[in-house]
C-alpha cells in the first residue's frame, strides 16, 4: 500500500495524540496503545528495514502535545 509520506507522518502524530488523551478514560489504554505501536513499528523495522525510530519519534510528538495540553488543563491558572 503506497500512502503519501506526509499523510503517514500526520497519522503517527495523531495516533500519539489520541492514545495519550485516552488516559482520560483509562490510563491502561495509553500504555497499551503505546506498547502496541512500538511493537508494530519494531516488527516493520525487522521485516521491511523501515526506519522505526522516525515513526516512533512522530508518535512521541503527538503524545507530547497531548501531555502538554493535559498538564496545562490540570494546573489552575
Amino acid at each position: 500500500m503506497n500512502i503519501p509520506e506526509p499523510l503517514t507522518k500526520i497519522a503517527h502524530i495523531f495516533f500519539g495524540f489520541i492514545s495519550t488523551l485516552a488516559s482520560l478514560i483509562n490510563p491502561a489504554l495509553t500504555v497499551t496503545s503505546a506498547a502496541l505501536f512500538v511493537i508494530y513499528e519494531l516488527d516493520e523495522e525487522f521485516r521491511l528495514n523501515d526506519e522505526a525510530y522516525q515513526e516512533i519519534r512522530e508518535y512521541l510528538y503527538g503524545a507530547s502535545a497531548a501531555l502538554t495540553i493535559l498538564i496545562l488543563k490540570v494546573i489552575p491558572a
